[in-house]
C-alpha cells in the first residue's frame, strides 16, 4: 500500500512538471530573457553580499543581500507567470519616426505604423534602440498602463514596469 501511494505521488509529480514545462514553451523570449537576467542578478547579489557580509562581519549586509535576492526572484517568477497566463499586451508595427533621441531627457518618442495602418506614438526610455523602417513587437503589462497625468515625461517616469521589452520581427 505504501509503495502504491509513493508511485501515485511520483506520477503526479512527473505530470505536474511536464505540464509546467509545456506552459513555459509559450512564454515570449523577451519575458523569459528578462526573467533569467533578473534571477541571475538576484543570485549574484546574494552570493556577493554573503561573501562581503562575512568578510566585514556584518549580519545586516547578509540580511539585505538575502532580501534583494528574494525580491528579485519574486519579480522573476512574476514575469514567468505573466508569460504563462498571457498577462501581457503586444503592439506590433513598423517604426517610421524617432523624435527626441538626441535631446535632453530620459525618454524619446517612437512613431509606429500599426498593421491596420493607424499611427501611434510610444514614449520609450533612451536605453532602448530602434531603427526606422524595421518591424518590432512591443510587450506591455496589461494592468500597469494608463497612468496619464497629462505630462508626457512624468507619465513615462511613473509608468515603471509597464514595458517588458521589444523584439525585432523579420
Amino acid at each position: 500500500m505504501d509503495k502504491r501511494k509513493k508511485s501515485k505521488k511520483m506520477e503526479y509529480l512527473v505530470s505536474y512538471i511536464s505540464q509546467r514545462l509545456e506552459g513555459m514553451k509559450g512564454i515570449p523570449s523577451v519575458l523569459a530573457d528578462r526573467a533569467l537576467k533578473i534571477g541571475a542578478l538576484s543570485f549574484f547579489a546574494l552570493f556577493a553580499g554573503s561573501y562581503m557580509g562575512r568578510q566585514m562581519e556584518s549580519v545586516n549586509f547578509i540580511f539585505w543581500s538575502a532580501a534583494i535576492c528574494i525580491f528579485g526572484l519574486a519579480y522573476s517568477f512574476r514575469l514567468v507567470r505573466c508569460g504563462e497566463r498571457n498577462g501581457y499586451e503586444t503592439v506590433e508595427g513598423m517604426v517610421y519616426a524617432l523624435k527626441g533621441r538626441h535631446s535632453i531627457g530620459r525618454v524619446y518618442q517612437v512613431g509606429i505604423r500599426l498593421e491596420d495602418g493607424r499611427l501611434a506614438w510610444l514614449l520609450m526610455d533612451k536605453r532602448y534602440r530602434f531603427r526606422v523602417g524595421r518591424k518590432y513587437r512591443f510587450y506591455f503589462n496589461k494592468e500597469r498602463q494608463n497612468v496619464l497625468l497629462g505630462i508626457k515625461n512624468l507619465d513615462a517616469a511613473l509608468n515603471i514596469g509597464s514595458f517588458y521589452g521589444a523584439e525585432e520581427l523579420e
